[in-house]
């Protein structure tokens, strides 16, 4: 393994470049961690890039290719969306069945269909009810804006989908009779799994309709799911299952457009 870190097979600058909005998005966030519960996100964030690394670092000699720097996201959002009081040992198998099932054995990032970190929250929220994985963990909502405008800036992530989300958990908030519809949006945690996971690139739909639609599904999800539990737990199970359907989302939005240009040439 220090042949590959000495020979720089970390991955191409491009890697880099693709995953530098995401962790600068990510720097305000963590500092808010560290200010809260320095030593607990420090031993989780070291936990979870050891883990992805080493992960990277197996399947990528196995199958001769040089590993990619797309797992540093995964593990920092993993780290950041753990409550403080979380085990190593727990935190070390969901970052393994996150990155591993979630994505290596696809064949890597960009042919996943689910956000490997989705995968991993989804696993530990699952397996170990006595911690409170489905809270989340209490960040401010402004240091989020920075990763919004990072990555919406640089089109990894879709205003159309990130508007579609919230519209739906607003109307779902107002069926509901909620005062204030709007206030899960103002959890740090919620909106960091919207802006991060929610809008993926790679686990979301792709077609210009079909993003606020996928993005409107996820919101009702989230909204439903939350009437029986916390909204960020809510959150992240919407984004996995909506992730599953995204690209059945895209075929029939092209498949009505393509009918919409068949009936307009006659």
């Amino acid at each position: 393994m220090m042949d590959w870190l000495r020979t720089g097979r970390l991955g191409n600058l491009s890697l880099v470049r693709s995953n530098l909005p995401a962790l600068l998005g990510l720097f305000l966030p963590l500092v808010a961690g560290l200010a809260t519960q320095p030593a607990a996100l420090i031993l989780h964030l070291a936990t979870t890039l050891v883990v992805t690394l080493f992960w990277q670092w197996v399947f990528a000699r196995v199958r001769k290719q040089n590993a990619g720097t797309e797992g540093f996201v995964t593990a920092v959002a993993i780290a950041l969306l753990v409550p403080a009081e979380a085990p190593v040992w727990q935190l070390m198998l969901g970052t393994t069945f996150g990155i591993v099932l979630g994505e290596l054995v696809f064949g890597g990032r960009g042919r996943n269909f689910v956000h490997p970190a989705v995968v991993a929250l989804t696993f530990l929220m699952f397996s170990f009810a006595e911690i409170p994985y489905r809270t989340g963990p209490e960040l401010p909502a402004w240091t989020v804006v920075p990763a919004l405008v990072l990555l919406i800036g640089s089109g990894q992530a879709s205003w159309r989908l990130l508007l579609g989300a919230a519209l739906g958990i607003v109307l779902l908030g107002w069926a509901n009779g909620a005062v204030e519809p709007w206030a899960p949006l103002l959890g740090g945690s919620v909106l960091l799994a919207l802006v991060l996971l929610a809008a993926d690139p790679v686990a979301s739909s792709s077609t210009n309709w079909g993003r606020p639609i996928y993005g409107l599904l996820i919101g009702v999800l989230a909204g439903l799911f939350s009437t029986t539990g916390a909204m960020f737990g809510a959150t992240i199970f919407a984004i996995l299952l909506g992730s599953i359907f995204a690209p059945l989302v895209d075929h029939l939005v092209v498949l009505v457009h393509m009918r919409w240009r068949e009936g307009r040439s006659g």
